[in-house]
């Protein structure tokens, strides 16, 4: 069985109440779901609080699941439309944490395909360097193009999803987008 079928499997199985293939289902996606809630929402705390809501959310609405899309894509969907409605109905402070993710935290962004194992150590305080600064420049960007971008990058969904979510027009969202990456590029010149 592959993993959408497995996925779907499971979800059917939720549907009926079966606890065991919600915690099933939940350790299979629990870490991209908090990865997503992490980015949109930028404190460990409310990401953590954010990706339980989506999972009792997915628990509760299983049966309402048709399968148009993959598990994984309709757990994205129910990620930022919680993550977005929370951060617009608890007005969440829009500062930058002074305080860096903690080990145990997923990285607010992960460059783990730019610094392997096999790296010099040279090569690996680079890295390390250019993922602090991309951080920083992410984190400096307009919300909403910050957000436009995560979605993208992180929740893949197209512009007219990412539009349908931030309650703009998918040309709006190309926008955004191309704005957020030329600052990204600006800032992070020194790197490429």
């Amino acid at each position: 069985m592959d993993v959408v079928d497995l996925d779907y499997a499971l979800l059917r199985q939720v549907a009926k109440g079966n606890e065991q293939a919600f915690a099933e289902l939940m350790r299979r996606h629990q870490d991209r779901v908090y990865r997503l809630a992490l980015r949109l929402l930028r404190r460990p705390q409310e990401a953590e609080d954010a990706a339980q809501e989506v999972f009792l959310k997915a628990f509760q609405h299983a049966s309402r699941f048709t399968p148009s899309g993959t598990v994984a894509a309709w757990l994205n969907r129910i990620t930022a439309n919680h993550c977005l409605n929370r951060l617009r109905s608890q007005a969440v402070r829009k500062e930058v944490p002074l305080e860096r993710p903690q080990a145990q935290d997923a990285p607010a962004y992960d460059l783990s395909e730019l610094v392997t194992s096999n790296d010099d150590p040279g090569e690996l305080l680079a890295g390390k360097e250019l993922a602090i600064k991309l951080q920083e420049a992410l984190s400096a960007l307009p919300e909403n193009q910050r957000q436009a971008l995560l979605l993208k990058r992180d929740g893949d969904f197209s512009y007219q999803e990412i539009g349908e979510l931030l309650g703009i027009s998918a040309s709006a969202v190309d926008g955004l987008i191309k704005r957020a990456r030329q600052r990204l590029r600006q800032v992070l010149a020194e790197y490429f």
